[in-house]
């Protein structure tokens, strides 16, 4: 189904000739003009039946750098609504008054189409038979097409064509779901049997690893639908003596996403006086042991990440940009904005020539620098899990007035006799920079994907929603504030007899 609902490599590239021709007719300078697409086929599986979904989304925006012009629509172009379609895009203005750094635009010519397995249901009879044997549970599969085109006014043709597997773990209901996902550029039948492989890098907090080294999907769910249940109310009742402040294990890598990867990521829009980052240009971090990074064409067992994409929003090729190493900071990441005249104080840099990571998602929002894989990695030490609290984090946010973070963890474990005993969800709060400097790296790593919001530069009410994803070492919070979240103890007793 999903080779019907996608573009050929023909249909592209009659798109790409249709949003130049605008550009010409137009005599646009400056400008760059995309085309944006997803198809779609999923299958997901619920106590042994399966429903399935096939969908597209499409858009095309324009981008009139010097004038301050951003047009955009959902409407697809097809060749018979190429007209109907520009119309729709030109009627939906919105103006922006981002300062240029005037990078001239790539002239080169751009093209991947990449080929993907149709074998799509290849894991939905193992999916089928663990979702009927195991209460609680949701598991799916989606076999996704993403599809751009980026022109520009200079002559610029950038085409890309890259197909998503994602395999799809859920168990329970608020306040203790437990996730896992799988998502990397698969292009064919022998790389999606390999997918399997990638059980390695899920986060797993049995001590001995029972998850990673599970040889199939039923194998490592299993073992995380054993460990689901709620054992204690509260970290007192495992043994923990009530403290201020507590080391906890993180086995996700969404943490240093949400906490520090953001804080490179550099503004595109007006700075007001005042502002300042939470990380500046060749600033000490107090911790010379961890590299922070962001990697689009990372692979893991020869597999592409969540997050992957040949070029940026404006054709300019992607590449590994190195945020902090040696214990100082080194880069950002860049699109074609910033305001120069406020960013020695707020990154700590007289000029920015940072680009090629402005990302937008298929809504057509605005771009703007993006993370696409969040790595941390570096001098990483054995410790033995036993009596730690230990937390599978997805979400988390930071404060940036005054530098501060908040990472919620819907679960959490104590190890105890070498099990992990489920808690409480908790959330851990402290300094943006002080938890960097306390960060201590451990033996494991985890590979983690989730779609990541962020405000929309020009219409602040909306969310940007891109997916990413994080390679990260096992990590050691030192000294960190903890809360239980809020629970009723009449839902935790009962939560507790299951």
């Amino acid at each position: 189904m999903v080779h019907e609902l996608a573009k050929t490599e023909s249909e592209l590239w009659e798109i790409a000739d249709v949003l130049l021709g605008d550009l010409r007719r137009n005599n646009n300078t400056a400008t760059v003009s995309r085309y944006n697409k997803s198809s779609t086929d999923k299958a997901t599986f619920v106590n042994g039946k399966r429903s399935t979904e096939y969908g597209t989304t499409a858009g095309i925006n324009k981008e009139q750098m010097r004038k301050g012009i951003y047009q955009v629509t959902g409407a697809d172009i097809r060749p018979d609504t190429e007209v109907e379609a520009i119309v729709a895009r030109d009627l939906r203005t919105h103006h922006f008054n981002f300062k240029s750094k005037e990078i001239p635009l790539p002239l080169e010519t751009f093209t991947a189409f990449e080929d993907y397995s149709e074998n799509v249901d290849h894991f939905d009879q193992e999916l089928r038979e663990f979702s009927k044997d195991h209460r609680l549970t949701r598991v799916s599969r989606e076999l996704e097409i993403v599809q751009q085109v980026v022109v520009n006014s200079e002559g610029g043709i950038s085409i890309q064509s890259i197909p998503f597997f994602t395999i799809d773990y859920r168990h329970g209901y608020e306040p203790l779901p437990i996730s896992r996902t799988i998502s990397v550029v698969c292009n064919s039948d022998e790389q999606l049997k390999n997918l399997p492989t990638l059980i390695a890098y899920l986060a797993d907090p049995t001590p001995n690893q029972e998850i990673k080294n599970a040889k199939t999907f039923t194998q490592a769910f299993a073992k995380l639908h054993e460990i689901s249940t709620l054992k204690y109310g509260s970290l007192q009742e495992t043994g923990f003596p009530l403290k201020t402040l507590y080391d906890v294990v993180v086995l996700t890598g969404v943490p240093a996403h949400e906490v520090f990867g953001h804080h490179f990521e550099e503004p595109i829009k007006r700075l007001e006086f005042g502002e300042s980052g939470a990380f500046m240009f060749n600033q000490e971090i107090g911790n010379s042991s961890i590299e922070l990074s962001d990697n689009p064409k990372v692979t893991i067992q020869d597999f592409r990440v969540s997050g992957f994409k040949h070029f940026d929003a404006y054709g300019r090729l992607q590449e590994k940009r190195i945020h902090v190493k040696n214990g100082k900071v080194i880069g950002f990441l860049g699109s074609e904005y910033s305001d120069t005249s406020n960013l020695k104080n707020y990154l700590g840099l007289e000029k920015s020539s940072f680009i090629g990571n402005a990302i937008q998602g298929n809504d057509s929002h605005f771009p703007q620098p993006r993370m696409s894989c969040t790595i941390l990695d570096g001098e990483y030490e054995k410790q033995d899990l036993e009596g730690k609290l230990v937390i599978v984090s997805h979400n988390g946010h930071t404060n940036p007035n005054d530098k501060t973070y908040v990472v919620e963890a819907q679960e959490c474990y104590v190890i105890k006799d070498g099990v992990p005993k489920r808690v409480l969800p908790v959330k851990m709060t402290g300094g943006i920079n002080q938890a960097m400097a306390n960060l201590t790296l451990l033996e494991g790593i985890s590979y983690n994907v989730g779609i990541c919001g962020k405000p929309e530069p020009l219409y602040w009410h909306n969310s940007a929603q891109i997916p990413v994803s994080q390679l990260t070492r096992t990590q050691l919070w030192r000294q960190q504030q903890v809360y239980p979240l809020s629970i009723s103890e009449e839902h935790i007793k009962a939560l507790t007899k299951i």
